[in-house]
Parts: structure tokens; C-alpha cells; sequence
């Protein structure tokens, strides 16, 4: 994921921003991580990135899930590394990467960015 480096900031009313916060709790979010994570989908959607392909509930799964393995990632890894044996974690990433790129149809050059 590539690094949140320079800020940026929007304004909402006290309402919409209520509405937001309100929304946010109910997916058990941050604001912030909320507006986001709703502006990159409407952007997508209006791009027809996955062409239909994919509910938005399937979506937020996806998300879900994969911060739950990000953060399993993180934990295992920083073990790993306690341990010695932070190759083992380099050689299971790369072999994800793969499977990820093989599941996803993703060529070479796509893979590299």
C-alpha cells in the first residue's frame, strides 16, 4: 500500500459530516477511513473497474478480510524477525504474491507496481 505522505482536507457541513461519522461507526470505522475508502469506490464504480462484477457487500468483505490478514501478516512477520527466521516470512509472501497475481490474471508489469 503506498504511504499517505501529503495531507488533504475537504469540508462538510455539520450534518453531512454527522452523517458521515454515523456511517462510519456502523461499519465500525474512522471517519476518515470511511470517506476514503467511499471516494476510491465512487471513483472505481465510475471507472467500472470490475465492470459489475462485484456486490459492494462483496467489496467490503474483501476489505475486511483483507486487513485481517494484513494485520495477522504484520504480527507473524515482526515474530518471525524476533526469532531469526524472517526468511520463512519472505519466502510465504512472495509465494501469496503469486498466487494473487495468478488468481487476479495480473501480468508481469502490472505486478512490479
Amino acid at each position: 500500500m503506498a504511504a499517505r505522505t501529503y495531507p488533504h482536507s475537504i469540508r462538510f457541513t455539520n450534518e453531512e459530516w454527522r452523517a458521515v461519522r454515523e456511517a462510519a461507526e456502523s461499519l465500525d470505522m474512522k471517519p476518515g477511513a470511511f470517506v476514503r475508502d467511499a471516494a476510491a469506490r465512487a471513483a472505481a464504480e465510475e471507472l467500472d473497474l470490475d465492470e459489475g462484477r462485484l456486490t459492494p457487500e462483496l467489496v467490503e468483505l474483501f476489505k475486511r478480510t483483507f486487513r485481517a490478514a494484513h494485520l495477522l501478516a504484520l504480527l507473524k512477520h515482526e515474530e518471525l524477525e524476533r526469532t531469526g527466521k524472517a526468511e520463512n516470512f519472505e519466502k510465504a509472501a512472495e509465494a501469496a504474491r503469486i498466487a494473487q497475481d495468478r488468481t487476479l490474471g495480473t501480468d508481469d508489469e502490472d505486478a512490479e507496481e
